[in-house]
């Protein structure tokens, strides 16, 4: 209002002050629909995703309360940008409802292979993600690095810090040691041997921590030996892509197909109490490197004979 208390038109540039009434002209407001709920998907539709989520993620273990995939690499756990498809998405084509569809309760990176553990209702969720984040949960990663290791098996305690794009190692009494996170990586070498000309070595891992790229970090910054085939920290290296396609047009033609790059890290064992003991069979990527390693591979379950 103006000094005779009478209303006037204000503008983008007057302030507002604290008991100021304000008047906005009704033709200025809209009032907003709810959107129309989609219509569920038919059942040639879920048939189809299923079949292709069939090919795409493996199951290697389920029950009614969880499921346990085999993930293949250039496939993302989280949709995000410039992220075409995901397990979560693609999960969500099979059952997105409220209650009974899937949830992730731990991600593995694009490029990581293995066992994926997957929630099948909210309460599932709950108590599986309190199992990961108490770390009750045992995951045994199997890697191929560049180099061999000066100490054959130990303990690497090197804290992390992330910078955005990468994670780097820090050392105590460090610029940075005061925002880095500790991080306990557990390794031991299974074998060594030469891989197209170059020494890698074939390692176990145990994480007492869950870090982000705490393996590949630890094994490029501290042991000296990067992940075979780890474009992010290997200068150089291709990186594991997204999956080629997904058509679901019901043809019959469901495609799922990496593009390129290999990263040699793979979630071998997945044991969650109190008798759940999951094992990932290998990619077969990984047969050349198990042959000129001389360590038995069976392509039918893609798995090394221990």
């Amino acid at each position: 209002m103006d000094s005779n208390g009478k209303p006037r038109l204000t503008t983008g540039s007057d302030r507002v002050y604290p008991g100021m009434q304000l008047q906005i002209p009704t033709e200025l407001v809209t009032i907003s629909t709810p959107e129309k709920p989609k219509a569920p998907a038919s059942k040639s539709e879920t048939n189809t995703a299923a079949k292709f989520v069939s090919r795409m993620l493996p199951v290697l273990y389920e029950n009614e309360s969880v499921a346990v995939f085999n993930k293949p690499a250039g496939l993302a756990c989280q949709g995000g940008n410039k992220i075409k498809y995901s397990v979560d998405t693609l999960l969500a084509k099979i059952d997105s409802s409220d209650e009974t569809g899937y949830r992730l309760v731990h991600r593995l990176d694009r490029g990581t292979t293995g066992a994926l553990a997957v929630a099948k209702s909210r309460t599932a969720a709950n108590t599986l993600t309190k199992a990961f984040s108490d770390r009750t949960v045992d995951k045994e990663y199997v890697a191929v690095i560049r180099g061999i290791p000066k100490a054959l098996q130990g303990m690497i305690t090197m804290p992390l810090i992330n910078t955005g794009t990468k994670t780097v190692a820090v050392s105590e009494g460090s610029v940075d040691a005061k925002q880095a996170k500790s991080a306990i990586t557990k390794y031991k070498t299974l074998a060594t041997g030469k891989f197209n000309n170059q020494d890698v070595a074939l390692i176990s891992i145990n994480i007492l921590t869950g870090r982000k790229h705490q393996i590949r970090a630890h094994c490029a910054q501290v042991l000296g030996c990067p992940v075979l085939g780890d474009a992010k920290y290997i200068v150089g290296e291709k990186e594991a892509n997204e999956v080629d396609k997904y058509d679901s047009d019901g043809s019959g033609n469901e495609k799922c197909q990496q593009i390129s790059g290999t990263m040699f890290l793979h979630l071998y064992r997945l044991s969650i109490p109190p008798d759940i003991s999951v094992k990932a069979p290998f990619p077969r990527s990984w047969s050349d490197v198990f042959k000129q390693l001389n360590i038995p591979f069976s392509k039918k379950k893609g798995s090394a004979n221990e």
